[in-house]
């Protein structure tokens, strides 16, 4: 069940009182119903989704009730804490961007299963992001003031990470991305890190401002203008070592990943240059050979000796010619090999990825089932004792119909006396 409450105006909320409103008004007004209170109150409905967006919320408690809750969004209003005891265990995806948070307190161990965590702008620093759920494998925090990437590295599953629009200056932070294995998105601009040692290209200051025109021969020249600086400390120097498997950059595609074009056109650019200087090589070895026999025609005309020299001089520079043909062919099978184990690299990285992603879809559908199976346990549970209570009441309306039937019996008799007394003195009053 999704449940919509933005743009409500409301100050704050209370799910654990939202909730005993809820299993009032669903529960029956009867006698019988207060026989079993607490098997009624698995009538309400399980929500999946709550929405509390675009309020005016300063107080956000009671979540830890709202069982089954996966999906929370309390972004744009005017949160300044949250407690980790206040949300749902099963929560896997929250949304508290737009709020006014400066801490987030106990999220990994009241949040176990939650995979996406959205923070943006608000106030938070790094010292107020430790501790985060090791299950995270999309974190947006842009628009905060972190200075340093070091509470992000026991995220292990990590694969998103957006920290834009904040304080980062040192590139030495971005060592701590290293245990980061399954990062392949990543998002730096607007930090004076970028500023500082990154290219043309990666300085730009907000996504809404990205040109989405720039194309792919530009993009490529300036990784490769950076690539080839000099400078031991450039930001494309340390990503290619800290996170060797980041296929994206402040949104746009790295030439570093395997599947990239650039990556193949860079490639293919450089065979055609190698190419090109081959054949030159090779036409002037051939005019080289050609200006010999010219030059040397009459002496080989005299004698068969200084011919047959002529034709020795004639067939060491063809040798020499084939030798260079012969040398670049191996060259060739290199290039082909290398090519060929770049895409072997392409597809195992995909493959690795797939089995990944399997892995945590797998996970995710293990625990829906169990997940479930507890709540259809639970329900069935209920069911038993609804029906062993309706069983029971059955027995004692059938018990207390033998008293009434008596009850009726005596009455009627009494009854029946009393007329025939009334009779009776009527009678003797009349004679």
């Amino acid at each position: 069940m999704e449940l919509n409450l933005s743009n409500r105006g409301l100050f704050s909320f209370d799910a654990a009182q939202a909730r005993q409103s809820w299993t009032k008004t669903t529960r029956p007004t009867n006698r019988s119903s207060s026989a079993a209170p607490a098997s009624m109150e698995g009538l309400v409905p399980v929500i999946r989704q709550l929405n509390l967006a675009f309020n005016s919320l300063h107080i956000f408690t009671g979540g830890e009730t709202l069982r089954g809750l996966a999906v929370l969004d309390l972004s744009h209003n005017a949160l300044t804490q949250l407690r980790g005891h206040s949300l749902p265990a099963t929560l896997v995806k929250l949304n508290l961007s737009h709020n006014r948070l400066a801490q987030l307190a106990q999220l990994a161990g009241c949040t176990p299963r939650l995979q996406e965590l959205d923070v943006g702008h608000n106030q938070l620093s790094a010292s107020a992001l430790r501790g985060l759920p090791v299950s995270l494998t999309q974190l947006n925090v842009e628009s905060n003031v972190i200075e340093s990437l070091a509470p992000f590295t026991a995220l292990l599953h990590l694969s998103k990470l957006n920290v834009a629009e904040n304080q980062l200056e040192s590139s030495d932070t971005l060592q701590s991305l290293r245990p980061l294995l399954s990062l392949r998105f990543l998002d730096l601009r607007g930090n004076p890190i970028c500023e500082k040692t990154g290219p043309t290209f990666l300085r730009q200051p907000s996504r809404g401002s990205h040109n989405s025109s720039i194309t792919t021969t530009t993009t490529t020249s300036n990784v490769q203008t950076a690539k080839n600086s000099g400078e031991p400390q450039s930001l494309l120097g340390i990503l290619n070592t800290a996170v060797p498997r980041l296929s994206h950059l402040n949104g746009l595609a790295l030439s570093q990943a395997p599947e990239n074009r650039m990556l193949k056109s860079g490639r293919a650019e450089q065979a055609r240059k190698q190419g090109r200087s081959t054949s030159n090589r090779r036409d002037a070895s051939r005019s080289g050979s050609k200006e010999f026999h010219r030059s040397d025609s009459s002496q080989r005309r005299g004698t068969r000796e200084v011919e047959k020299g002529g034709g020795d001089a004639t067939d060491k520079s063809y040798a020499s010619s084939s030798c260079d043909a012969s040398a670049t062919r191996p060259a060739l099978e290199v290039r082909l090999m290398q090519a060929k184990v770049s895409e072997l690299r392409r597809l195992l990285l995909a493959a690795q990825d797939t089995e990944t992603k399997a892995r945590q879809e797998r996970s995710l559908l293990t625990e829906n089932v169990k997940r479930t199976a507890v709540v259809i346990d639970q329900q069935g549970a209920e069911l038993e004792k609804l029906q062993e209570d309706i069983a029971r009441l059955r027995e004692e309306e059938l018990q207390l119909r033998v008293p009434i039937a008596a009850a009726e019996e005596s009455f009627e008799q009494v009854h029946a006396s009393l007329l025939a007394t009334k009779a009776k003195a009527s009678a003797a009053s009349v004679k």
